[in-house]
């Protein structure tokens, strides 16, 4: 399964070039993976531009952004994205004239005449960003032991974390202590204050990630301090002929009795999962957060 990676960087044709340039190092960077590079300048489909941008940043692995021309917009994105804790690589043209904000990361610059010098360089970036973001092999877990009944819980992952813990507390207590197993989501608001909370309280947690390397940074924490599991979704065995936003969203339908659903009721993702688990005819609890 490819790796996501979401290319940041104003919609006009000189950045074609350099989006070619980012998808040959991406084929290169990692033998054995598939990086995958979307950019939305080609996305046509009605609906607002904004709603792709944030559910192409959810499902990411990892942004590029260049900032060349510290452009209003590609700023506004690489700073959404690294607010989610999506490891980006900057590229720019003239770095030494970049704000003050920016000179402080680690910016990859490049020519617009000699494109190919940027290729191995951006190659070896993508492979030490992943190489630091992939959760240790020796962190990950196969399925857990069979228990009682199998609960799901993930949500919007730009939540009020106030709002998140409160409900969180109030729609999952009444299952504690019912040798439950809690299938959580690995990123995001929703997902890291569920996985918090019930660690707390004892029960068994396996946060379950698109891949090896969708944990975030507060979740990885908690799986090395052994608070919770890890569950990479994509090498699960899952019934084959069902279709599903992801495989992470399938092993949900799957794998668990009940989906427990925490939405702010603009999230565009976590729409869709409400949406794919009612059509399905899981058993699905929602609380608005």
């Amino acid at each position: 399964m490819a790796l996501g990676c979401f290319v940041i960087m104003p919609f006009r044709r000189e950045y074609d070039a350099v989006f070619a340039a980012i998808c040959d190092a991406a084929r290169s960077a990692v033998p054995g993976e598939q990086i995958e590079c979307r950019w939305l300048k080609d996305v046509h489909a009605a609906g607002r531009i904004t709603d792709d941008i944030l559910d192409s940043l959810g499902k990411a692995t990892l942004c590029i952004a260049d900032v060349s021309e510290s452009n209003p917009n590609v700023m506004w994105e690489t700073g959404y994205a690294m607010a989610l804790g999506r490891p980006t690589i900057l590229l720019a043209r003239d770095v030494a004239n970049l704000p003050f904000d920016l000179k402080v990361h680690r910016v990859l610059g490049y020519s617009l005449t000699n494109l190919a010098a940027i290729k191995p360089v951006l190659a070896e970036a993508l492979r030490q960003t992943l190489a630091k973001c992939e959760l240790p092999a020796a962190a990950r877990s196969g399925a857990p032991p069979a228990a009682r009944a199998s609960i799901a819980v993930t949500g919007s992952m730009r939540a009020d974390p106030a709002a998140a813990s409160r409900r969180i507390e109030t729609l999952l207590t009444p299952y504690l202590g019912s040798d439950s197993v809690w299938y959580c989501g690995s990123a995001g608001t929703v997902d890291e204050c569920a996985i918090e909370f019930l660690a707390a309280r004892g029960e068994r947690v396996w946060a379950v990630g698109y891949d090896r390397f969708d944990c975030s940074e507060r979740v990885r924490h908690l799986v090395a301090e052994k608070k919770a599991a890890f569950l990479d979704a994509s090498v699960e065995s899952l019934p084959k002929g069902i279709a599903g936003p992801h495989i992470r969203d399938l092993f949900f339908c799957v794998k668990s009795d009940l989906v427990i659903l925490f939405w702010d009721s603009r999230s565009q993702g976590t729409g869709q999962l409400v949406r794919y688990f009612e059509d399905s005819g899981k058993n699905l609890l929602i609380g608005f957060v």
